[in-house]
């Protein structure tokens, strides 16, 4: 699964062949289709979901700070993330939703992560006194800019797209709610 999940971030789906997966892994090319009848698609659909439920984890730690310092710590991550990697790591569910209209389930699975993802962040805003409509808005527009940013980071090899996307989602979401310093969570 680890190696499923690094070579979707490095390579995208189109682009993991099952032969890489089994080099990179060390797996048995029987062990997988044991595990995976349905061969390379059911393994990435299976990947994308674990990968998806552990950055999630990431998130609601991140979120734990309030929202608009838990959306910084989550672009600040990228960075960080893009720089150690030289730009080679970028985002297993991004990757996994280009797969394209050939690969439905492994498209299903990350759709199934956004939403996920965006329910995080909805239920982050709405926390800290940012009506519903108004953090689902919030939400779509945070989760479309930071992996938009790091996709544009990734082919410019630049973070100026990841620094952007904090210098304007930050401000923006701070002045939908409480400013973190001054946050009351909601009974």
């Amino acid at each position: 699964m680890t190696s499923a999940i690094a070579l979707m971030c490095e390579r995208g789906v189109h682009a993991t062949g099952l032969r890489e997966l089994l080099e990179h892994s060390g797996t048995a090319r029987r062990s997988i289709y044991q595990n995976f009848p349905g061969g390379k698609s059911e393994l990435i659909e299976y990947a994308t979901r674990v990968a998806g439920r552990h950055l999630s984890r990431q998130i609601a730690e991140f979120l734990e700070a309030g929202p608009a310092s838990g959306v910084e710590a989550l672009i600040d991550d990228w960075i960080s993330t893009l720089l150690e990697t030289d730009y080679v790591r970028g985002c297993p569910i991004n990757a996994a939703a280009q797969s394209g209209p050939s690969e439905p389930a492994i498209q299903a699975a990350a759709a199934d992560v956004f939403t996920a993802w965006r329910n995080q962040f909805v239920g982050a805003f709405v926390e800290y006194a940012i009506p519903i409509d108004t953090a689902e808005m919030i939400a779509d527009v945070t989760i479309s800019t930071i992996e938009g940013a790091i996709v544009q980071s990734r082919a410019s090899r630049s973070i100026s797209p990841l620094a952007n996307a904090k210098e304007v989602l930050i401000p923006m979401i701070r002045g939908f709610g409480q400013s973190d310093a001054n946050l009351e969570v909601r009974d």
